[in-house]
């Protein structure tokens, strides 16, 4: 079977995923419900400041990071497969363990960026923020290139966890706190110390919501290509260390017998 068709049917198992946890109402009333009350909460913090630039900073800021936090899902969807008992199957079949891995976890970027795109609008129509059709259309591009970038650390992480499956909750909620904190959604990520802030650098989000302010605030054409293009680098140095570590964890497994094993 080739790589692309069990991609396909990958990416079909994962949209059932998809349905087990939400239906359009629980979508909407749920998720989307959860998401606007705590990013109505920042934005207000900026309008209670008492400062208009504070308040958009925020805006911008979360509506863009709740697609990063919402594609680090993909991390959990990593280790679903040893709960289904198909994980053994998945490491010695011809194709490998990523092709299937990918396909069942790509449905959660798509929702990060369903998620950013409604938190936008929204959050737009909530507080009067001024956004241009061609803003709008330059920006949209930028917030798949995040989500895409935070799927390939997303799935670094899953690799990480897949042995150690109880920690995989607790790798979601650290690594979304992580994002949300120090790569430049309520402050700049250079008002931490300069390690900190040099960490942040090799995180997905950073550089890409770099981007998306600068063609908010009518930055340089350069300036947004360039960080447009870190962040592509970013998630792609992870996308590469994701499949890597996915290959070794497989031979691993084969050679010792973990991958029967939930622990």
């Amino acid at each position: 079977m080739s790589w692309s068709r069990v991609y396909r049917h990958g990416l079909a198992v994962g949209a059932a995923d998809f349905r087990d946890f939400w239906s359009l109402k629980s979508w909407l009333f749920g998720w989307m419900l959860r998401i606007l009350t705590n990013a109505f909460a920042w934005v207000l913090l900026g309008r209670v400041l008492g400062s208009h630039d504070r308040q958009s900073f925020l805006l911008v800021g979360n509506a863009v990071a709740v697609g990063a936090t919402s594609a680090l899902w993909a991390s959990n969807a990593c280790t679903w497969a040893r709960y289904d008992g198909t994980h053994p199957l998945l490491v010695i079949a011809p194709s490998g363990l990523a092709a299937a891995t990918l396909g069942r976890t790509s449905i959660w970027p798509v929702n990060g960026i369903a998620t950013s795109i409604a938190t936008f609008l929204v959050l737009t129509l909530a507080f009067g923020y001024r956004l241009t059709v061609h803003a709008a259309l330059a920006a949209f591009p930028l917030v798949v290139l995040v989500c895409a970038s935070t799927f390939g650390f997303a799935l670094f992480m899953g690799a990480v966890v897949g042995r150690w499956t109880r920690l995989r909750n607790l790798a979601l909620d650290v690594s979304g706190t992580l994002l949300m904190a120090f790569c430049g959604v309520a402050v700049p990520s250079s008002f931490w110390p300069a390690p900190m802030n040099a960490a942040v650098q090799f995180l997905p989000l950073t550089h890409g919501l770099l981007a998306i302010r600068g063609v908010l605030n009518d930055a340089g054409v350069g300036v947004v290509l360039r960080q447009a293009s870190l962040e592509a680098v970013v998630g792609a140095s992870w996308l590469v260390l994701a499949l890597a570590l996915m290959q070794r964890m497989a031979e691993r497994g084969r050679a010792d017998g973990s991958i029967e094993l939930v622990v």
